[in-house]
């Protein structure tokens, strides 16, 4: 088991340049003068609850003929363990290419690689991190915290997006998406419909879905860092200082690389949230504290919020409330009422965030099996 080279990559695309395509392929699709044939996996074969790859084949003319390539886009721990809950290690990449290889036979498009895929060349990947939290924190609260942040202002962002409730959060240029949201809320949209949700293709991934719900206080927030051309990922590897011109699966497929491109953005972001006011007294950090007392209750709770805003009045004078509190009900019901109300716990807003940088530079290994 590999404990200490975890490579954070979820979606990849490989590209490479054939010579031969395959006989029956019938292309459809035509834009700029690129022709595009797209091979999906049909629906028998979605059927299996198995992960296939999404291969397309492009005639593309070029300065002195004709490009002919293959794009194969996969999330790569789905490939391998039918779910991205998990996570893969620098030690997984020869299984990684074998199951690659394989779901491309059983697609039965009548291809086979040329050359090494190691040496195929990325043309898009996502770095992705999932952050755990066992305390009852939900995803909502740390994007509500994301939401302070005034990192459009200091970076390339054109265009900072909140959805479903606050539970996706994304901060877009035309090249680059970073995004943070609910995991799980996320495999529950999907469940409905693949097009309310954040991430497609979670077929093979539903069946967990009851066991995950089960888990009251789990809360899977995912980041990630979608690089979207070639020249994107160089500038990350530039932002990292490292200087890799060959952006080939192997290279990218690093432990070191994926780190180094989450720290860099969540730094970024983290240093323009202004970190005084997350763990002051207020109304919201007030219920937060109920919320994460383990003796809460729906009605507890609210009682708890109203008596600690009655406190919180200048003029609160507790002997004449408990004197109409009792005429109004029964002698002695006001004192029996506080001994009911919650201490709320104090705010973790600041350490919530910590966390998630800790969990990258930990770089523990996360397995499905670890959260059921």
């Amino acid at each position: 088991m590999c404990l200490r080279k975890i490579v954070m990559i979820d979606t990849i695309k490989l590209t490479c340049d054939i010579e031969k395509l395959p006989s029956q392929i019938r292309f459809t699709k035509n834009q700029k003068g690129m022709i595009k044939s797209i091979f999906n996996p049909t629906k028998e074969q979605k059927s299996t609850g198995k992960y296939f790859p999404r291969i397309t084949f492009i005639k593309q003319p070029v300065r002195g003929g004709l490009r002919q390539q293959i794009q194969i886009e996969f999330s790569i721990p789905k490939l391998l363990y039918g779910n991205n809950f998990s996570e893969v290690c620098d030690a997984d990449f020869n299984d990684v290419a074998e199951a690659l290889r394989y779901a491309i036979w059983q697609l039965d498009i009548g291809w086979r690689p040329e050359r090494p895929l190691e040496e195929f060349r990325v043309t898009r990947v996502d770095y992705s991190k999932n952050i755990i939290f066992s305390d009852g924190t939900t995803v909502a609260q740390i994007i509500k915290l994301l939401n302070t942040s005034t990192i459009n202002k200091a970076i390339d962002i054109s265009n900072e997006e909140f959805r479903n409730g606050g539970q996706i959060l994304h901060l877009h240029t035309g090249r680059r998406d970073i995004a943070f949201y609910d995991k799980i809320s996320d495999l529950k949209r999907s469940k409905i419909s693949e097009k309310r949700s954040e991430e497609k293709e979670n077929r093979c991934q539903l069946g967990i879905l009851d066991s995950l719900q089960e888990k009251s206080k789990l809360a899977v927030l995912r980041y990630e860092i979608r690089l979207n051309s070639v020249r994107e990922i160089k500038r990350n590897l530039q932002l990292i200082k490292q200087d890799i011109e060959d952006v080939n699966f192997r290279r990218l497929f690093s432990k070191q690389i994926s780190q180094a491109i989450l720290l860099h953005w969540w730094q970024e972001i983290f240093r323009t949230i202004p970190k005084m006011p997350l763990d002051q007294t207020s109304v919201i950090n007030q219920l937060l504290g109920l919320l994460a007392n383990p003796e809460a209750k729906p009605q507890r709770a609210l009682a708890t919020m109203g008596a600690l805003r009655l406190y919180e009045e200048p003029d609160f004078d507790e002997r004449f409330v408990r004197e109409v509190f009792d005429k109004r009900f029964k002698p002695g019901s006001w004192n029996r009422s506080k001994k009911l109300l919650l201490k709320p716990e104090a705010p973790k807003n600041l350490q919530h965030l910590l966390q998630i940088e800790q969990t990258i530079r930990e770089m523990k290994p996360l397995k499905l099996e670890n959260l059921l």
